[in-house]
């Protein structure tokens, strides 16, 4: 019985999903197989770019090995032809901002609707807003390991924006982070405290996360982050940053506190006067809270938890309705 190539009369389909699992490399790799491949890998919906795939396995120089990368992503992007559903570009500092934008918004053009997320150094404050005014459909981004250097206002105004994430960025010092987001509902901050914070039109907000990494010897004060998420529900704060960055708790109580926030948790809880204050206040004028959570440190013995429990527990609460766990 002769041979079948009975793989290749499958669908176009069918085998861009088989390519699928494929490294957007390697899926381009098979255009040499026949005729019949030669073309389908600009029918991929999910392009993945990585340098370091043009890196690790050849002796080129990385200088060499970066030029083939830019030709690589420019004539794939160049040469697709379907929707990009998800987008993901991995390729540190060796490749520059002007690239790095134009394959962003080649790939928003095409309706890419995963969250974005890149390792991005921004010339200056128009490029940040020029990436977010051109992503008209975006829903969900995370900024991770940005550098901020050359950023006065890192302004995010998005009307579609539902889930922010900012994580571990660097130089922010003296930024002003400036979020306009009517639709944000989900706002996750684990970062340096910046210069400056301007939280605006937060009414969807319903879930915070907010962890602070503050050398020691720097003295913030970043309650301004707190004065614009009145309508949150549920808020995630990190008991050892709340320390170095709140040097007083506030004397007129937010609104957001009294009437608005249900649930709250405390991480690595530890048993000083300034953690236990802290949560004695949330208690104390929490009116709409329903749950809060203690996680204590672990290096706590049984004995150091029962006390901490005993003071909680025997503080007076606002809310009658309040339930406190401890987690150990």
């Amino acid at each position: 019985m002769e041979d079948v190539d009975r793989v290749s009369d499958l669908p176009d389909s069918i085998l861009c999903h088989i390519l699928s699992f494929l490294s957007t490399k390697d899926a381009v790799v098979t255009s040499i197989l026949s005729t019949r491949w030669r073309y389908l890998f600009t029918l991929l919906s999910n392009l993945d770019f990585d340098l370091g795939e043009f890196t690790s396995s050849d002796r080129r120089p990385k200088s060499s090995s970066s030029k083939i990368f830019l030709s690589f992503v420019g004539k794939m992007l160049f040469f697709h032809k379907t929707n990009v559903d998800k987008f993901r570009l991995k390729c540190g500092i060796r490749v520059d901002c002007c690239h790095v934008y134009g394959w962003i918004l080649a790939a928003v053009w095409r309706r890419s609707q995963d969250p974005l997320s890149h390792f991005i150094k921004f010339l200056n404050d128009d490029s940040v807003k020029n990436l977010f005014t051109s992503c008209t459909n975006l829903e969900d981004v995370i900024i991770e390991k940005c550098n901020m250097e050359n950023i006065n206002n890192f302004n995010i105004s998005h009307h579609l924006l539902q889930s922010l994430t900012i994580l571990h960025s660097s130089d922010s010092s003296n930024c002003w982070l400036i979020i306009d987001s009517p639709n944000l509902a989900y706002f996750k901050y684990i970062d340096h405290v910046v210069g400056r914070y301007s939280l605006e039109n937060l009414q969807s907000i319903v879930s915070v996360d907010i962890h602070f990494i503050i050398e020691d010897d720097l003295q913030a004060d970043a309650t301004a982050l707190f004065t614009e998420i009145s309508n949150v529900r549920s808020l995630l704060l990190s008991s050892t940053s709340l320390k170095k960055v709140l040097i007083s708790l506030p004397e007129k109580v937010p609104s957001c506190l009294s009437f608005k926030l249900k649930v709250t948790e405390f991480s690595n809880f530890r048993d000083d006067k300034d953690c236990i204050e802290e949560v004695k206040y949330i208690l104390k004028h929490g009116g709409a809270l329903q749950k809060l959570t203690i996680r204590t440190a672990s290096y706590y013995h049984d004995e150091e938890k029962m006390k901490i429990a005993d003071e909680l527990f025997a503080s007076p609460r606002e809310s009658k309705q309040c339930c406190i766990l401890i987690v150990w």
